[in-house]
């Protein structure tokens, strides 16, 4: 079901859910661009409103135990979401971070879905996937992805996403994902893109 409205309190649920994953030493995924556990939090909450006042983000239920957040290729609000992104990201990370941020990914290589984008190949781009703390380990990242996969069912194209630890990727693997790409940012941070086709689909 589509979110209409959260309130703060819900959101700030989301992003505790992303800032307390435990990433391994090794490991550190894009946390390395945010200065404190709080920074990541108010990035991620930021990240839900835009997609909020963009109409892209759905829920598994009524309870909202999950949240994903996802945008076809034609849909109008791609750009507008975007726009929507640039004030949260200089204003979690400062001008000096929101610039090695794009220094370090831009340094890791296209991400897939702007090589799909690129060659005007339909697809549908996960912006965000969350499972609440009190919800997690109960099975719903696979509903809330089961969401994108039934619009990327009716469009008949990819549904992809990227990813920022070997945990994460392993999970969407397990939910019928492929890792297309791996980007490395940092000796920490490696970018993984995910992909999944609709069964019978012939995009590649």
């Amino acid at each position: 079901m589509k979110v209409a409205a959260l309130t703060d309190k819900e959101i700030e649920a989301i992003g505790e859910a992303f800032a307390d994953h435990p990433y391994p030493e090794d490991d550190q995924g894009m946390a390395v661009l945010f200065p404190d556990r709080e920074s990541i939090k108010a990035y991620i909450c930021g990240y839900v409103r835009a997609a909020l006042k963009c109409g892209c983000l759905y829920t598994t239920s009524e309870r909202h135990e999950a949240y994903v957040a996802f945008k076809h290729t034609q849909d109008k609000h791609r750009l507008k979401f975007l726009l929507s992104l640039v004030p949260v990201i200089i204003r979690t990370m400062g001008f000096g971070g929101a610039m090695r941020y794009m220094q370090l990914t831009g340094r890791s290589g296209t991400p897939y879905h702007e090589e799909l984008a690129k060659a005007k190949k339909p697809h549908i781009y996960v912006a965000m996937l969350a499972v609440t703390k009190s919800y997690q380990g109960q099975g719903y990242m696979r509903k809330a992805i089961g969401i994108a996969y039934e619009e990327g069912r009716r469009r008949q194209c990819p549904v992809v996403l990227e990813t920022d630890a070997k945990l994460k990727r392993d999970k969407y693997i397990s939910v019928g994902m492929t890792c297309e790409k791996e980007r490395r940012c940092t000796d920490t941070a490696v970018l993984y893109d995910m992909r999944w086709n609709p069964e019978g689909s012939v995009h590649k």
